[in-house]
């Protein structure tokens, strides 16, 4: 049974101008119809696009549900990797830890913001009242003053 272009286009998850551009180009081969149109063979439209499931409209996976078998000597330094991430993921715990402590100690050791709020309030009004403020005008005025 050959399927048209519209029902590869539909079975591959492609559009037709795409299936009919392979055609065209020679990359896939088809017999063409008394009406325009093209007939493709099934086995040759998959053997250039992978055909797509019904369900989810992805291509099926080649090894289906299989978990490929490494060979014993990529197990074992996958293995190790694994252990030396755990052990570097531990020390990097450790270390957080550690900082986290150190930051707790200095929290208590600072005063409270709001007496520092008031320390520095209270600074500024000495530091005020000390400052005697000259207004100076930036063209010079006319001095008042008995005539």
């Amino acid at each position: 049974m050959k399927l048209s272009a519209n029902e590869a286009a539909k079975r591959t998850g492609k559009s037709v101008p795409t299936i009919t551009r392979a055609i065209k180009s020679g990359k896939i081969s088809a017999e063409r119809t008394g009406a325009g149109g093209y007939l493709i063979d099934p086995s040759e439209i998959f053997r250039v696009f992978p055909a797509i499931t019904t369900l989810h409209n992805v291509a099926p996976t080649t090894l289906g549900h299989e978990t490929p078998s490494l060979p014993p000597s990529e197990t074992s330094a996958l293995e190790d990797k694994v252990r030396m991430l755990e052990a570097a993921l531990s020390d990097a715990k450790t270390e957080r830890d550690e900082w986290r402590d150190q930051a707790k100690r200095l929290a208590m050791v600072l005063p409270a913001p709001e007496a520092l709020r008031h320390e520095t309030h209270a600074q500024l009004v000495q530091a005020e009242q000390k400052t005697v403020y000259r207004l100076r005008g930036w063209w010079p005025w006319p001095k008042k003053g008995p005539t």
